[in-house]
């Protein structure tokens, strides 16, 4: 089994030896500048030590970069870029998203945003209106279209939302998504945070609209001069 590894620290660089190597010593160069006479130490490396490059900045998570070459993507994220590319994504928004996913912030596959951007044109949305709606909603495309998109949907349906109308409405609440069905069925949830859609008539050739109401859980609604108008009491 290999010996473990002896790191120590240079500046952004980690330079490592394995103890079962023996050390290689060089004597240090002595190098005369032409321009000054400022006297310059140049020690050769040796060739059993290596660098690794850690692109970290404060406050941020440790970026997963390669060893070998510190400015190419992990294989996984690299197909999901390439993903977007071929679905003619523009590539500030694609940058946008791999950013997300070196930070930790978006947690998605190759596999995982296409299922997301297949189920979404199926509901009726175009590319262009998929990539702006990932846009602001960080993790729309790590989320699960069987468990969370749909589930949405159905809730949209139920409460009786024309199927033509869906896509318009989830095109302007993009992070409707992000939000879980209730165990009532009622309403739409995200911590402590409420969204409930009721359809409403609106004029007087009894034409309907969706009114997508949000709230917090146990907000009071009608009980005092600044107070909302609440959802509709299903």
């Amino acid at each position: 089994m290999a010996a473990p590894l002896v790191c120590g620290r240079n500046g952004l660089g980690l330079a490592c030896r394995s103890r079962s190597h023996a050390t290689l010593f060089v004597k240090p160069q002595i190098v005369q500048s032409s321009r000054a006479s400022t006297i310059v130490r140049v020690t050769p490396q040796s060739p059993d030590t290596r660098t690794v490059v850690t692109k970290n900045t404060p406050g941020e998570l440790p970026l997963p970069w390669s060893e070998k070459d510190p400015y190419k993507l992990p294989l996984s994220i690299e197909k999901v870029q390439r993903m977007l590319f071929s679905l003619g994504w523009e590539k500030p928004w694609i940058e946008q998203i791999v950013d997300r996913i070196m930070k930790g912030m978006l947690r998605t596959t190759e596999e995982r945003a296409r299922g997301v951007v297949d189920y979404l044109i199926c509901v009726g949305l175009k590319q262009d209106e998929i990539c702006n709606m990932a846009s602001i909603s960080v993790v729309l495309l790590g989320l699960n279209p069987e468990t969370r998109l749909k589930t949405v949907v159905d809730y949209l349906k139920g409460r009786g939302v024309p199927e033509t109308a869906i896509p318009d409405l989830v095109l302007k609440h993009p992070r409707i998504f992000e939000y879980r069905l209730t165990e009532d069925g009622k309403s739409l949830k995200k911590g402590k945070a409420r969204i409930q859609v009721d359809v409403v008539p609106v004029g007087a050739n009894g034409e309907k609209a969706a009114a997508v109401n949000y709230f917090r859980e146990g907000a009071s609604f009608l009980e005092a001069p600044v107070s909302p108008v609440g959802p509709v009491l299903a």
